[in-house]
């Protein structure tokens, strides 16, 4: 099937970047298209209809306003036109050039260049820059000591890759309980404020008053119908609650509070965690930097206080003589395994490659349980809305089954 994808693309030769939209059967295709008319790809974006209900929110202001920087596909076109044979400031000159034909001001390229044009280092001006990843910047640095900027991009890329990865994995496992919790919501929602309350009615004319669980369900009927306004507005009123909720990043936190309050919970995030912070190890270490400066930068990642404390005690016992493997390994930032690997580096000198085991390690552990709990919550969902509406089918034909019994 055929999808559309926005392609930024350069020939050989000409320095102007051209972006245009694209129709391929994948991405593949496309890049090998491309290629065989001699044009350099710089990022291809696979295109997705913006749907009414995004539109609505961004109307509303509880979208994003103001996109904030995508530093990765930033260095990903950088490093592409670097190993097509450019200076930094050409790339950066480049990019800013075609980014002001796009009518784009204020850009992340435009505002490298007037820094870099001024002197400044890039590793200097993206330390100026609000927002900036503390491992991009330690990675360009590295990468300007050994004049090799491409491959530090390349390094710094593969660690934006797997974050990202480890993070999809989070919003695929929630997409479908979402959807099967918003289907059920609907559902019930739509037959205690239609269709009950016509039954109600029904039931009264015919039968008049009654008693117990049945007199229950007609009040409530009663009700639903008679401030069905009402219910609509709160219904309402609720949603937007929650957008707002959601958008201002208070459930964001919530969640992760409820999350770390339970021990195995809060161990697999941990997991997430770990696996951001030794790959960024891996990527500092391969640069050069020595461990203890490593661990500073990577200290720095998303990492919960607990382990940021932890990580500066570790780092207080390597900088007084103390073995990485046994530091690490007293607090709790390495298992068994972790450890050995640790120990077998400090043997070797081999730290990058042992430091990207245990990222691969604690991520994989991470994806496993991510998978396990979509498996135990989907059907437990599906179980729960199926328990919801037909109770509620129940409690709508109840007056029905009363009447048969009436007529018998």
């Amino acid at each position: 099937m055929s999808q559309q994808f926005l392609v930024r693309h350069l020939r050989l030769g000409d320095s102007a970047v051209t972006q245009s939209t694209l129709t391929a059967t994948s991405e593949q295709a496309l890049r090998l298209q491309l290629e065989a008319q001699k044009q350099t790809v710089l990022s291809v974006q696979r295109l997705r209809p913006q749907t009414s209900l995004f539109h609505g929110l961004r109307t509303l202001g509880l979208g994003s306003q103001k996109p904030t920087p995508s530093f990765a596909l930033f260095c990903r076109e950088l490093r592409t036109l670097i190993q097509a044979g450019m200076t930094i400031v050409e790339a950066a000159d480049t990019l800013s050039a075609r980014e002001r034909m796009e009518g784009v001001r204020a850009s992340l390229a435009a505002t490298l260049l007037e820094k870099l044009q001024q002197g400044m280092s890039l590793s200097a001006a993206m330390s100026d820059l609000p927002g900036a990843p503390a491992v991009l910047i330690a990675a360009v640095r590295a990468g300007e000591r050994t004049s090799n900027l491409a491959e530090a991009l390349d390094d710094y890329l593969r660690f934006d890759t797997l974050v990202s990865q480890l993070r999809k994995k989070v919003v695929s496992a929630a997409i479908y309980p979402a959807l099967v919790t918003l289907i059920g919501l609907s559902i019930s929602i739509f037959l205690l404020l239609v269709v009950m309350p016509n039954f109600a009615s029904m039931y009264e004319n015919l039968r008049g008053d009654s008693a117990g669980s049945l007199a229950l369900t007609i009040e409530m009927s009663r009700f639903l119908g008679q401030h069905r306004l009402g219910v609509f507005m709160f219904l309402g009123a609720l949603a937007v609650g929650l957008a707002l909720w959601i958008s201002s990043g208070l459930a964001k936190r919530h969640a992760t509070a409820l999350a770390f309050a339970i021990p195995w919970m809060r161990a697999r995030i941990e997991d997430f965690q770990l696996a951001m912070m030794y790959q960024a190890l891996s990527l500092l270490l391969k640069g050069g930097y020595p461990m203890t400066s490593a661990m500073q930068v990577a200290g720095q990642s998303a990492l919960s206080p607990q382990l940021k404390t932890q990580l500066v005690r570790a780092y207080s016992t390597i900088e007084q003589g103390g073995l990485v493997s046994q530091a690490l390994a007293k607090e709790r930032l390495c298992d068994e395994v972790g450890r050995r690997l640790m120990a077998a580096a400090e043997r070797n000198g081999n730290f990058h490659i042992a430091t990207q085991v245990v990222s691969r390690l604690h991520g994989e552990r991470f994806e496993l349980f991510v998978e396990r709990v979509t498996r135990i919550v989907e059907p437990i969902l599906l179980l729960a809305v199926a328990l919801v509406v037909g109770g509620i089918v129940v409690m709508m034909y109840l007056p029905v089954f009363d009447m048969a019994t009436q007529l018998r």
